[in-house]
């Protein structure tokens, strides 16, 4: 693995945390998230520290280079993310769609009863 990817793959995941820890302390962001996020930056500075790792294991999976492997399972793993959070998000739309009929008829039924009180 090149130096100059080992340098930008440190520097990225040292800004990426210097983020995370900014938007917790801002409580912009939840912990469970950023744990995810923290792990994420703590492989890739690894792999960076340690480019023998991601020799061993590209030689083991058959990659044509550590750079390959690496990329790969970046991808991988972002794209698992991504795949997760849509999840979430169809959830938390649902759950806000029900809300907001349950506004509808609690607020119908209000104003009925002031109706039934005139």
């Amino acid at each position: 693995m090149s130096i100059l990817l080992r340098a930008i793959l440190i520097l990225i995941s040292i800004i990426t945390l210097m983020m995370m820890v900014r938007k917790i302390r801002k409580s912009k962001l939840h912990i469970e998230y950023t744990i995810f996020w923290i792990l994420f930056m703590a492989i890739l500075i690894m792999l960076a520290l340690f480019p023998e790792i991601g020799v061993w294991v590209a030689g083991l999976l058959q990659f044509q280079s550590p750079e390959n492997l690496i990329f790969l399972v970046v991808i991988f793993i972002l794209i698992l993310k991504l795949f997760f959070q849509t999840v979430e998000i169809s959830a938390l739309e649902y759950r806000v769609e029900e809300l907001a009929q349950k506004i509808a008829l609690d607020e119908q039924e209000r104003e009925q009863k002031e109706k039934s009180k005139e």
